[in-house]
């Protein structure tokens, strides 16, 4: 809750660097492999070879990432599938983490970013999640100059979650 209040409160510092999207997804799915072995969900990665550089923080890149990967892991059942892409979209570049998990229904996807909401309330019980992690990614995307949204088909159909962050000038 500390973390979620400072990052609430634009009380931290962006360590702006150049930096390779493609690095920073590379190093979270080093992180989670063993978690994705252990439940076993599939983890594929698309990513484009000509990614530009963009500013950002490596931290907090990797703290949105390591959110929305484990949240893709976590609702997606064994035998499931993520999937990590990212491409370049003009002046941006754009990551996307699907899942082949338990989606969300239309009329949850407007306030799953917001603070402590959930879709299923009996999700917090069954996973262990404190309701925080897309709060303090989407305020994360933000101050990198990004913006960040959710997508689903509909329950039981899976989701995705993008973001875009500026190509570096």
């Amino acid at each position: 809750l500390q973390e979620l209040s400072r990052v609430e409160a634009s009380a931290y510092q962006l360590d702006l660097r150049l930096l390779l999207i493609t690095d920073q997804i590379q190093k979270i799915t080093t992180t989670l492999s063993r978690q994705f072995a252990e439940k076993g969900v599939s983890l594929k990665i698309d990513l484009s070879p000509d990614l530009p550089e963009i500013w950002a923080d490596s931290d907090r890149l990797n703290q949105v990432l390591f959110n929305l990967v484990g949240n893709a892991l976590q609702y997606t059942p064994e035998g499931g599938q993520v999937t990590i892409t990212a491409r370049r979209q003009g002046d941006e570049v754009q990551v996307s983490v699907q899942d082949t998990g338990i989606g969300i229904a239309a009329e949850h996807l407007p306030y799953v970013f917001d603070r402590f909401y959930r879709a299923d309330s009996s999700r917090s019980r069954g996973s262990g999640g404190s309701g925080i992690g897309l709060t303090i990614a989407r305020h994360l995307v933000i101050a990198h100059g990004g913006r960040i949204w959710a997508d689903s088909p509909g329950l039981g159909k899976g989701s995705t979650f993008s973001f875009m962050l500026p190509v570096a000038k």
